[in-house]
């Protein structure tokens, strides 16, 4: 207990205080923050980090048919909550990739002393235009970088999908994306193989000053 007690982030932990009850009953720590970072029209920038809270992240996966046969994946992980929410309702893997080294290792730390460490989950310091998303089912993302990253994201997607069903026994299930504060999706629309099936609209909630934000749920076409 004392491992909450103590530390950082004290103001946020306090007025929200059911996403501190869900860290607790997890085992992770997920306050955090770190700054933008480079001019917002560079294909460099990357937004700042601040988590969603776990009403929002669950909500969402719920919305996006979250199933035990998922295999989720988050870009622009953080400190890894939506990774733990995803795996504690029971996705067969879940995996983080986080670009900023100390975000990851602290995610990786999390993983290692949460209730779940017994489960699949994952966490990958990297690039998210980098990572191969073949056998990902489903990618939650949050507006964490602009439109140049975004494009090579679902591009090498695209191709990472190409080369999975090459040796898959049986077709590949479809790719959801849930897009979280969907600035860029735009993205999506010119994919040619992504189609909208969902939008939810910020939900309000009580006892909470943490900001809330649309999603897009995109899901890839035959």
């Amino acid at each position: 207990m004392s491992r909450f007690l103590s530390g950082s982030n004290l103001r946020a932990r306090t007025l929200q205080p059911a996403d501190e009850l869900w860290d607790r009953r997890l085992g992770v720590r997920t306050f955090g923050y770190h700054p933008a970072d480079g001019a917002h029209d560079s294909g460099q920038w990357r937004a700042h980090y601040i988590p969603s809270s776990y009403r929002d992240v669950f909500r969402v996966l719920r919305a996006a048919n979250l199933s035990k046969d998922d295999i989720v994946t988050d870009l622009g992980c953080g400190l890894g909550r939506v990774v733990f929410a995803a795996s504690w309702l029971g996705a067969r893997r879940a995996v983080g990739v986080e670009l900023i080294p100390w975000l990851a290792e602290a995610a990786e730390r999390n993983r290692r002393e949460s209730r779940l460490a017994g489960r699949d989950i994952r966490i990958v310091t990297g690039d998210a235009a980098a990572h191969s998303l073949g056998d990902t089912t489903l990618l939650y993302m949050f507006h964490a970088f602009g439109e140049g990253v975004l494009s090579r994201v679902i591009e090498g997607a695209a191709a990472d999908r190409e080369r999975a069903a090459l040796g898959a026994p049986a077709p590949l299930p479809p790719l959801r994306i849930a897009y979280v504060n969907p600035v860029h999706e735009v993205v999506l629309q010119r994919s040619g193989w992504m189609r909208r099936v969902a939008e939810l609209p910020p939900a309000r909630q009580w006892f909470s000053n943490a900001d809330h934000y649309a999603t897009a749920i995109w899901e890839s076409t035959p």
